[in-house]
């Protein structure tokens, strides 16, 4: 069985500051308080880093991604646009671990060259790391809502 070394770890967490700052850009830029909670929030993270948890699959998380932005329905939620933008924020996310900061800190993984499944690995790994670092900016991000729409999902304090 194959599976991420220690050193493939300390590697993967030398990008975890790039992740972070990535994470927050990308729900700042969609504007995602904007969106109303009941469309989009923190729950909706916890349920994409649930299946990404699930899977060892980054390809089973962009395929959620587009689930969700064709459930959602046009402009809201996963398929919201932001003012200004032409990006749906679902399609932010899949480019961020496609061609942004998650690809660019797979891409700087020395160790990984020529070992498909242990570059698998590592890019769920990167890919789980992105999304807890969004779900924790995503929570941040509720308190600039106006308090009608903050939500009342279990575990949130008034």
């Amino acid at each position: 069985m194959t599976s991420l070394t220690l050193a493939h770890r300390r590697d993967i967490d030398r990008s975890k500051e790039s992740l972070v700052k990535a994470a927050e850009t990308l729900l700042t830029e969609a504007q995602v308080t904007e969106i109303p909670a009941k469309e989009f929030g923190h729950s909706q993270l916890r349920n994409l880093i649930a299946v990404a948890l699930e899977t060892e699959s980054p390809a089973v998380v962009l395929n959620f991604i587009r689930y969700q932005m064709g459930r959602a329905g046009r402009n809201k939620g996963w398929a919201n646009v932001a003012v200004g933008s032409d990006k749906k924020l679902g399609d932010r996310f899949i480019e961020e671990i496609e061609k942004g900061e998650v690809a660019r800190s797979l891409a700087a993984l020395p160790s990984l060259s020529g070992d498909a499944m242990l570059r698998q690995l590592a890019q769920i790994e990167l890919i789980r790391h992105f999304l807890g670092f969004a779900s924790r900016y995503m929570k941040y991000l509720d308190l600039k809502r106006p308090p009608r729409d903050r939500g009342t999902e279990e575990g949130d304090r008034s």
